[in-house]
């Protein structure tokens, strides 16, 4: 449950009011607990986040994800919600949404709950699966899905751009990337992209939250063709230390029946 310490000074009576409501309300009432800690985030300015590959036909799964209620939902592998035909799809992107992609049904997109502001970012060079955005007049979010050449792409965005990347940037998506495939990529390496990011202040928050090394990952994000003995760890959000207060890998039994990624899912 959520504990504040120091009730916000901005806070109405009638604010207060109902987070003591909450702090007494009996554990197993887990349906009034969930409610009211969505309104107790929002009033709190916190936010969830779900970056997932969800491996195409997004139109079909997105009824799977949405049941997480997050804030914000990254989506790599997904259509132009403009020119489905499917109705329902549309509504669930309604109209704060960003989206990308030179194939109108596999892209990326960022769909927001319509209280968030987005305000999409100018970023330089030609880079077709990235969307960097101001949230909430807050901070910086930059999606991504990286395509061949993988993280040598991640690379190039990087260095065209490195003005974005500081403590106030929240980065995340399908790297395809891993410092176990290294030798592949010459320079541009994913340790060296680690390097460059911590160079930033940026770090890997599985990683930091865990304790696993780069390579060494005890939970994975990918099964090869959903193959449970080809699993990697691909999928990564990067962010400031501190900024992510909470971080998931969502269970694999369930995902692996709609997609061969498994959702992230994070708070900040």
């Amino acid at each position: 449950m959520i504990e504040i310490t120091e009730i916000p000074e901005d806070w109405t009576q009638d604010q207060v009011k109902i987070y003591e409501i909450y702090s007494k309300l009996d554990k197993s009432n887990s349906e009034a607990i969930d409610e009211l800690e969505k309104i107790l985030n929002r009033w709190l300015g916190e936010l969830k986040i779900v970056s997932w590959n969800c491996n195409g036909k997004f139109r079909e799964k997105f009824n799977e994800i949405i049941e997480e209620d997050a804030d914000i939902y990254i989506i790599q592998e997904c259509e132009d919600p403009a020119q489905s035909s499917e109705e329902e799809y549309r509504e669930f992107a309604g109209k704060n949404y960003f989206w990308t992609g030179n194939l109108h049904y596999k892209g990326l997109g960022i769909f927001a709950n319509e209280d968030i502001k987005l305000e999409r970012l100018e970023t330089k060079g030609e880079f077709e699966h990235f969307i960097a955005l101001r949230v909430n007049d807050s901070f910086n979010l930059l999606g991504l899905w990286a395509m061949p050449k993988y993280v040598e792409m991640i690379h190039d965005f990087f260095d065209a751009n490195g003005d974005l990347f500081d403590e106030n940037l929240v980065m995340c998506g399908d790297f395809n990337s891993n410092v176990v495939f290294d030798k592949k990529h010459g320079k541009k390496n994913h340790t060296e992209l680690n390097r460059k990011l911590e160079s930033k202040d940026l770090i890997s928050v599985y990683h930091d939250m865990t304790g696993d090394e780069q390579g060494s990952e005890k939970s994975m994000t990918f099964y090869q063709s959903r193959h449970l003995n080809l699993p990697f760890h691909l999928d990564f959000v990067y962010a400031g230390k501190n900024v992510v207060k909470e971080f998931k890998i969502l269970d694999h039994y369930k995902w692996l029946t709609v997609s061969d990624h498994l959702p992230l899912v994070f708070k900040i």
